[in-house]
């Protein structure tokens, strides 16, 4: 799924910033969870890039404060974005089971 950058792991990744590579991503994930990692109180910074049009890949850097990881507040916004989009899956789902009683019932 997601990997160090090559530069972070030359350079000795800190525990407070990393760039995160995801294959065969686009826009949708990248501004998903970018939008879920900055609304974190412990998030200095996160974005994330696209660096080619023709590149299927998207790099998104992390930095937290002190006293946090860059890996358990990465988790965390796995775990938020899989809360969210279960919901949308459920109510989604809902939606379509009150339409089709109804249809059923015309």
């Amino acid at each position: 799924m997601a990997e160090l950058l090559e530069d972070d792991v030359n350079t000795g990744p800190s525990e407070l910033d990393r760039t995160f590579v995801f294959e065969d991503e686009g826009h949708t994930l990248g501004s998903l969870l970018t939008y879920i990692l900055e609304s974190f109180p412990e998030t200095d910074f996160c974005a994330y890039s696209i660096r080619h049009p023709s590149e299927n890949k998207i790099y998104l850097r992390l930095k937290v404060k002190n006293g946090y990881t860059v890996e358990d507040i990465f988790k965390r916004g796995f775990q938020e974005l899989n809360q969210m989009l279960n919901h949308v899956k459920k109510t989604f789902n809902k939606a379509v089971s009150a339409y089709e009683e109804t249809k059923a019932t015309e």
